[in-house]
């Protein structure tokens, strides 16, 4: 799971809780106060932690599952193990969502992007698609683009809100714990019934 804010700890700790055996995270960023209103590991006392540290002890805290955690940023240097059954992208960064998904394409290893759930309330909008069939998603808009620039023609599986982003005087963009935990959940759903299907 790379990427372990909002929806990458729902995807998490759902694939934790239903018996998943082993799960490898991958993030660089650092528990923000920011983080409290939608982050499963986050709390008043862990504030300034290790963002993938601090899941990785609260998943051993309620599961079995063998949880490997790497501080690290995606770029053009990450490299993957072949050996991985699923991977899950929740990233922000543009280039680090299009790097993770060519290494996994070209080592066939299936992933799963995370699209924009930023100022969206919505979660009967969520759908499981490829790239080039969404709409109403700035990010999207841009993968787009950067696909379309790129001249990358593999098909992109994604998870996104088909819902325009509701209007606020704010310019951050908040994200609400509904959201990001229905698409997070609905990942982990997707994602453990293909694995279940491939151990049969």
């Amino acid at each position: 799971i790379c990427g372990v804010g909002g929806v990458g700890s729902f995807v998490a700790e759902g694939l934790a809780r239903s018996g998943i055996g082993k799960l490898t995270l991958v993030d660089f960023d650092n528990i923000d106060s920011s983080n409290l209103n939608r982050q499963l590991m986050t709390n008043k006392n862990n504030i300034g932690e290790c963002k993938v540290e601090a899941l990785k002890k609260h998943l051993e805290e309620i599961s079995d599952c063998k949880i490997k955690a790497i501080n690290a940023f995606i770029d053009d240097n990450f490299k993957l193990d072949k050996q991985y059954d699923y991977v899950v992208d929740c990233i922000d960064t543009l280039s680090s969502k299009f790097h993770l998904v060519k290494i996994c394409h070209e080592n066939n290893i299936p992933i799963l992007s995370s699209l924009g759930s930023a100022k969206r309330i919505k979660v009967e909008n969520i759908k499981c698609t490829t790239l080039d069939k969404t709409r109403n998603d700035p990010l999207a808009k841009a993968f787009r683009q950067l696909v379309k620039k790129e001249n990358y023609k593999h098909k992109i599986e994604v998870v996104y809100v088909d819902s325009p982003a509701i209007k606020t005087e704010s310019k951050v963009l908040g994200s609400s714990i509904f959201v990001v935990g229905s698409v997070g959940l609905y990942i982990a759903s997707i994602v453990f019934q293909r694995l279940s299907e491939v151990k049969k």
